[in-house]
């Protein structure tokens, strides 16, 4: 036994990443003292080191131009685990998309390629303007019965009946059914999935670059005690269509590597992305 010869606590922590391996649940977590203990699975999809030095450079929501009438916005994962900074990201996301949107546009890129999740209520909050009217996605008990549908209403977003935020888009009014362009990599994950996967479906939409991370899972967290609690992945998570994806998202369009942030005319993925847009106005 793992455990034997435990004589605190705290002489079982390193236990757990085994634990969460026997369960298959590489997305739960033990949290003891600030600590982490968890099962790190190898990914199928390991991210290019352009990914990663991206990932860690950006941060913050970002939009420009591309050309003359392709919107392009960057939304980095966020640390709002707690929920206590929801209308300021949602509010973020759409000053950002405002900045750049007007009758020009003819269609966008989200970048979902550094976000490695966090909150995504805020996400989709934020981008419910693309994503569409309706059930969008929602999540999916083990036994595959309804455990939160993903609603937009007028552009606002709800989880079943509950708002997530009243914050509303104020830029220029963005067309129905325009072309989207999702980008994911091997670094897209958890709420970073989630917010592409609420795009899955929608008329004009479509995924490109790489197999997304695979933590495809709804977290339920539980208290220990004053110093420890766990998270364990107890949903899945489908698209408005009912597709369900346990494992990762894998793109419509594969396109590996060629990543290049500094300069977006040059990046493999979005330079694939606007070929598809112009083909789709």
């Amino acid at each position: 036994m793992k455990a034997s010869g435990a004589q605190k606590y705290e002489d079982i922590l390193d236990i757990y990443p085994y634990i969460f391996q026997q369960i298959n649940d590489h997305h739960g977590s033990l949290q003891y003292r600030s600590k982490s203990y968890s099962w790190n699975k190898p990914q199928q999809n390991k991210s290019s080191q352009v990914i990663k030095l991206a990932t860690k450079k950006y941060s913050t929501v970002h939009s420009e131009r591309i050309g003359k009438d392709i919107g392009y916005i960057l939304v980095p994962g966020n640390g709002d685990f707690r929920g206590q900074h929801m209308d300021s990201i949602t509010r973020s996301i759409k000053k950002a998309i405002a900045r750049v949107n007007e009758k020009n546009i003819k269609g966008w890129i989200i970048d979902l390629r550094v976000n490695t999740g966090g909150n995504m209520y805020p996400m989709i909050a934020g981008l419910s303007n693309f994503i569409g009217e309706g059930k969008v996605g929602g999540f999916l008990t083990p036994t595959y019965q309804p455990d939160g549908n993903w609603i937009i209403k007028d552009g606002t977003f709800f989880v079943d009946s509950i708002k997530v935020t009243a914050v509303k888009y104020e830029g220029y009014p963005i067309r129905p059914n325009m072309p989207i362009a999702i980008l994911i990599s091997g670094n897209t994950a958890s709420s970073g999935e989630m917010t592409a996967i609420s795009s899955i479906g929608r008329k004009k939409s479509i995924v490109i670059g790489e197999l997304s991370a695979g933590y495809t899972t709804s977290n339920l967290g539980f208290k220990l005690n004053k110093y420890s609690g766990l998270n364990l992945a107890v949903a899945y998570a489908a698209d408005r269509n009912g597709k369900i994806y346990p494992k990762n998202i894998e793109p419509d369009i594969i396109v590996l590597n060629g990543d290049n942030f500094e300069n977006l005319k040059e990046d493999f993925k979005v330079r694939k992305a606007i070929s598809w847009i112009r083909s789709n106005e």
